[in-house]
């Protein structure tokens, strides 16, 4: 099956689960996964200064899930906290019925959403990311040697993903599979642009402007990257780390590891 094939008949009748484009229906799972960045730490062999990252929370919310360039929608909003533990195999967001064939292209949003519900997320977090309007809450803290130093940031960030390229095959003895994979690192980038940016932190590490070991939002905000050698921004009108980093919050979300979305 062809995903015109799909676009063409699928959109005109979902509801009757048209199998003109295969044999019958099947099961298409879609999964969220953190990776072990954020499920176990991002180690400091993999962050140019040498620290070693690790959340305690990773609350995103993610909807508007279509397949196939939106001929199948998944309904709702959900709360995940991709720090809890799925032994590598993510955690399931949803599974949905569909024609059987081939699935070539997905796409999503991370979003704040008032009426989000909970994915793998406790009622409580599900209540904080509804009433603070985030789409992104982290928490954690970076190490090295005898240093350490604690964050919790929020993020209002909107951003829609796709479409993302995927491959599925879904018949009635096959389930099909994608997974919506979130990248934390992006979130310590020393760079906009760049193809290759490092991992990095000794720069937000310099925020701590009270040296309470805690980096805040309002730290962050306050120090100056325009006179830094790396954090290039291109033309976008940023001139702070808080704006930075919030900005690295639009380029988190992947598919099936490291396959890219538009």
């Amino acid at each position: 099956m062809h995903t015109n094939c799909l676009r063409i008949i699928c959109t005109a009748a979902l509801a009757t689960a048209m199998t003109s484009c295969g044999d019958g229906e099947g099961s298409y799972r879609v999964t969220i996964y953190g990776e072990a960045y954020i499920e176990d730490q991002i180690p400091a062999a993999d962050v140019i200064d040498g620290w070693t990252i690790s959340f305690d929370e990773f609350l995103i919310v993610v909807g508007d899930i279509t397949l196939a360039d939106g001929a199948v929608a998944v309904d709702g909003w959900r709360v995940f906290d991709l720090a809890q533990s799925s032994g590598g195999a993510g955690h399931e967001l949803a599974s949905v019925t569909v024609p059987a064939g081939s699935y070539s292209a997905l796409s999503y949003r991370v979003a704040p959403n008032a009426d989000a519900s909970a994915g793998n997320a406790r009622d409580d977090q599900v209540t904080m990311m509804r009433d603070a309007g985030y789409s992104v809450f982290v928490t954690g803290a970076a190490t090295r040697d005898a240093e350490s130093y604690s964050f919790a940031w929020g993020f209002t960030t909107d951003t829609s993903y796709g479409p993302c390229e995927t491959s599925a095959e879904v018949s009635e003895s096959a389930e099909g599979a994608s997974e919506l994979t979130i990248h934390a690192d992006h979130l310590f980038y020393d760079d906009l642009d760049s193809e290759e940016p490092n991992v990095a932190f000794d720069l937000i590490a310099a925020a701590d402007s009270d040296t309470d070991g805690a980096i805040t939002q309002a730290e962050l905000a306050a120090l100056d990257i325009t006179g830094q050698a790396r954090y290039q921004v291109g033309s976008r009108d940023i001139t702070d780390l808080w704006g930075f980093i919030s900005a690295q919050t639009s380029t988190l979300g992947h598919i099936d590891g490291e396959g890219h979305c538009e």
